[in-house]
C-alpha cells in the first residue's frame, strides 16, 4: 500500500493545479474513479472550477474532504520527487496526499461492496478564497466531517481565524541626494509594522493553537532609483484565536492605523476561529479510529491556519482537521510528506468509515 500511495501522490502532484487552474486535476480524478466503476458528480462553483463529489449513500452522515488546488509551483520543488521514505514537492503534503487517501479509500470500499453513510468531496479554491467549500456547505448538510490537511496525524478540534489588511503607506519623493527633505515611505512602513507588535491581543494564547500574531505577507516599495520612495504596499494577516472578540481586535488594529494620516487600508479577508473540543462526536470517533488503527492514544490539537473546515462549521457541521505531514513546511521549498504517515492516515480513515457503516 505504501508504494501505491507514493505512486498516486506523485502522479497527482505532477498535474499542475494552482488555484483557479484545477480543471486538469479534477478531470484526472473523475477518470480515475470512473475507471474503477464509481460515478462522481461535478458541482459547479461560481467564478471558479467545479468541485467533484462522490456519494456512497443518499443521506451521508460523514464527509471526508480535501482540496485539489495548490499554491503557485514556483514556491517549492516541481516536479515532485521521492527521497527514500519521503515525497518532496509542491502539493505532496498540501494536499495531494489527502486526495490520494480518498481515492484509495473509495476504491477499497467499492471493491468490497460497502455502502457506508459517506460522501467524499474534492474541493477547489482552498488556497485562494475557499469558494469550493462555501458552495458545498450551501448545497449540502453533513452532520460530521473530517477535512484532510497536514496535522502530523493529530486530531485538530479547533482552528484559528484571521483578518487580513491591505495597507498603503505614503511618503514624499525627493532626489535621493536630498533624502532629508523627503518622507521615506519604506522607513514609515517599517516603523508602522514595528508598532503593531504592541497591540494587546497579540499577547493572548490558545492552549491548542498557540499564540496570536501577525504575518507581513507582502511588502513592496521603492524602485532602486536615486530618489526617496513615496509609496509602499503591505498585506498583513493577523491570527485570531478561538474565544477572541473579532470586532474588538479589528477596532484595535484600525485605531492604530488611523493614527497616521499617511496610511490608508482596507480589509481584504476575515475568517472566524472556532473550537469544538475533544468531546465532540466526530473528534471522539476519529480518536477511537486512530486508537484502533495504531494502538496508540490520539493527540488532540489545534489548526493554526484557515481550512475548508471553517465553512463547514459555520453551516452547522461538526468538522475536525486531520492528515499526514507538517504544516510548517507547506508553501515552502521544504514541503515533504513522510509516506509512513500517509499509510497510517489511510488505516485511520478506514476505521473511521467502518464506524459509519
Amino acid at each position: 500500500m505504501r508504494e501505491r500511495l507514493a505512486e498516486l501522490i506523485l502522479r497527482l502532484a505532477e498535474i499542475p493545479s494552482e488555484s483557479g487552474r484545477e480543471g486538469a486535476i479534477q478531470d484526472f480524478i473523475a477518470r480515475w474513479l470512473r475507471h474503477r466503476g464509481l460515478e462522481p458528480i461535478f458541482q459547479e462553483v461560481s467564478h471558479c472550477g467545479p468541485n467533484l463529489l462522490l456519494f456512497f449513500s443518499e443521506d451521508p452522515h460523514l464527509l471526508l474532504t480535501t482540496h485539489v488546488d495548490t499554491v503557485p509551483l514556483h514556491l517549492g520543488i516541481y516536479p515532485p520527487r521521492r527521497r527514500d521514505d519521503e515525497l518532496l514537492g509542491v502539493g505532496v503534503c498540501d494536499a495531494k496526499a489527502g486526495v490520494a487517501l480518498l481515492l484509495l479509500l473509495a476504491e477499497e470500499l467499492h471493491r468490497q461492496g460497502l455502502r457506508p453513510s459517506l460522501a467524499l468531496a474534492f474541493l477547489v479554491d482552498e488556497e485562494n478564497e475557499g469558494r469550493g467549500s462555501l458552495e458545498l456547505s450551501r448545497a449540502y448538510r453533513f452532520p460530521y466531517a473530517v477535512v484532510l490537511e497536514p496535522t502530523r496525524l493529530t486530531v485538530a478540534v479547533s482552528e484559528g481565524g484571521s483578518v487580513e489588511y491591505e495597507i498603503e503607506v505614503r511618503g514624499r519623493a525627493v532626489h535621493g541626494s536630498l533624502a532629508f527633505r523627503g518622507d521615506n515611505a519604506i522607513e514609515r512602513a517599517m516603523d508602522l509594522v514595528s508598532g503593531l507588535k504592541r497591540l494587546s491581543f497579540l499577547y493572548e494564547e490558545d492552549p491548542l493553537i498557540g499564540p496570536s500574531g501577525f504575518n507581513v505577507e507582502k511588502f513592496v516599495g521603492g524602485d532602486g532609483e536615486l530618489r526617496v520612495p513615496d509609496r509602499v504596499e503591505l498585506e498583513i494577516e493577523f491570527r485570531i484565536l478561538p474565544g477572541q472578540d473579532l470586532s474588538r481586535i479589528m477596532k484595535e488594529i484600525e485605531d492604530y492605523l488611523g493614527r497616521f494620516p499617511w496610511v490608508s487600508y482596507r480589509v481584504k479577508d476575515v475568517s472566524e476561529a472556532y473550537s469544538l473540543g475533544a468531546e465532540a462526536e466526530v473528534a471522539r470517533r476519529l480518536g477511537e479510529a486512530y486508537r484502533r488503527a495504531t494502538g496508540r492514544k490520539p493527540v488532540f490539537s489545534g489548526m493554526p491556519s484557515w481550512t475548508d473546515a471553517a465553512h463547514l462549521v459555520a453551516a452547522g457541521t461538526e468538522a475536525v482537521v486531520f492528515g499526514p505531514g507538517d504544516l510548517s513546511l507547506c508553501h515552502t521549498p521544504e514541503e515533504k510528506l513522510p509516506l509512513s504517515e500517509a499509510e497510517t492516515a489511510l488505516a485511520v480513515l478506514r476505521e473511521l468509515v467502518h464506524s459509519f457503516s
